[in-house]
């Protein structure tokens, strides 16, 4: 039955006639949704009744159309809001590709679309998060869901990847939970596989944030811990880029956003693998930023949080034999959710979180051996810290403990800040200490 207000028949495509504008609108029509191609059958447009939204961001990662408002459709007549009519027209059946046909008569996906919020600057688009279950991935999958974003949350942890998957379909989003391994190359391949069936084609943003820290004297570190470290933190990124990059390029468009940290700059005095990681990501980024050149729509976004209020310390591998607390300012593991939900809404290369973070890039740049005086803080704390047991942690298999966003750390921050003010102080002096010999030349 044909549409009496739109003109349109249920099951039957529909594409904008004149010449002049139809790069503008390439796609089509189908039963009130409007999309870009056969082969990316995620809709970027809906009707709500002749009012049609099209979900569709500039270069800067701003609406094309004020409230996404483009038009209005009626008797088969796009009127855009600035007054232009385009004519649709039918796509004969003679004239749909094949690709079309076989996308028809395909079986329903493993995970049909349930219908996406109807809000949210991100609305539609698919969102892949890794170590979605605890820390900083789950406060980023709580943010995007609220986005109206499309979610594939991934992480070991199977129970606690189902709570977090929970949490975000309370909310109305539409999400499915994909247990991984990031240090094995098929289980992300799986992913990426997984979450374009489940994005009908289509991915449009990956978060490598999976990691996992070991803190120790390197030597006395096993070997084992180590490499589990690197295959996470750094090779683990390397396969999500690897498997997600041939989406973005296929459909031009993608955002690559990883999670690095203050680490990246300021090596790590007892976590080396950490540190290796971290410096390693920096590399990795702008290498991959340097060959997408031709890809404007892609892009690579770098998130630089301080120290988190997470489980990290309280979960990773400890061969101290002291009890582990992060120094603080300890900050909101929220604050890094809003700053990447921000990266997939208007790409950034850089973005630091916390003002901590921002003094140790400018630290790194400006006082050299900032590692002797990192690396006697770590031996003075770790020295004056209760003993402990060596452990593991959550290395190679998942923590028993309660998986959460936040890791209880700030309301037992306590003296640390000294440790801060003392850092400061190494700095200062360094500083001074660099520049002295300058000014006498």
């Amino acid at each position: 039955m044909i549409d009496q207000a739109t003109g349109m028949k249920p099951g039957e495509r529909y594409c904008v006639e004149n010449v002049e504008r139809a790069h503008q609108f390439p796609g089509f029509f189908q039963d009130g949704k409007y999309y870009l191609g056969p082969e990316l059958l995620t809709a970027v447009g809906w009707l709500e009744g002749t009012k049609f939204l099209y979900d569709s961001l500039d270069a800067q990662g701003e609406p094309v159309f004020p409230d996404r408002v483009a038009g209005t459709i009626e008797g088969m007549k796009l009127v855009l809001i600035d007054g232009t009519a385009l004519q649709l027209s039918k796509i004969p059946a003679s004239a749909t590709l094949a690709p079309t046909d076989n996308l028809e008569q395909a079986p329903e996906p493993a995970h049909p679309a349930a219908p996406t919020p109807g809000k949210g600057p991100l609305r539609g688009k698919v969102v892949v998060i890794t170590g979605a279950s605890s820390g900083i991935g789950r406060a980023a999958a709580h943010a995007f869901a609220c986005t109206g974003a499309r979610l594939v949350l991934a992480a070991r942890d199977e129970q606690a990847l189902f709570d977090v998957l929970d949490e975000c379909t309370d909310c109305g989003t539409d999400a499915v939970a994909i247990v991984t391994d990031v240090t094995r190359s098929d289980q992300v391949q799986a992913l990426a596989t997984q979450a374009a069936e489940f994005g009908h084609g289509r991915i449009d943003i990956w978060v490598n944030n999976a990691g996992v820290g070991a803190v120790g004297n390197f030597e006395q570190t096993p070997l084992q811990a180590h490499e589990q470290v690197i295959q996470t933190d750094l090779i683990g990124y390397l396969r999500g880029a690897y498997v997600v990059l041939p989406y973005f390029k296929a459909q031009r468009s993608g955002i690559l956003i990883n999670t690095l940290s203050l680490g990246s700059w300021i090596a790590q005095p007892y976590a080396a693998a950490y540190s290796a990681s971290k410096f390693g990501l920096r590399g990795l980024t702008e290498a991959l930023r340097g060959e997408l050149t031709e890809f404007p729509d892609i892009h690579v976004c770098d998130i630089y949080p301080a120290v988190m209020d997470t489980p990290g310390f309280r979960d990773g591998g400890n061969y101290t034999g002291h009890a582990l607390t992060p120094p603080g300012p300890i900050y909101d593991p929220q604050q890094v959710a809003k700053a990447m939900v921000a990266s997939a809404i208007s790409p950034r290369a850089h973005t630091t979180v916390g003002t901590a973070a921002r003094l140790a890039h400018l630290a790194s740049y400006l006082v050299p051996r900032l590692a002797l005086v990192t690396g006697w803080l770590t031996r003075r704390a770790l020295n004056r810290s209760p003993s402990a047991r060596i452990t593991s942690g959550n290395l190679f298999e998942p923590t028993s403990d309660r998986r959460s966003v936040e890791g209880g750390w700030k309301s037992s921050n306590g003296n640390m800040t000294l440790w801060v003010v003392a850092a400061a102080v190494g700095v200062i002096a360094g500083l001074a200490a660099t520049r002295s010999p300058r000014r006498r030349r």
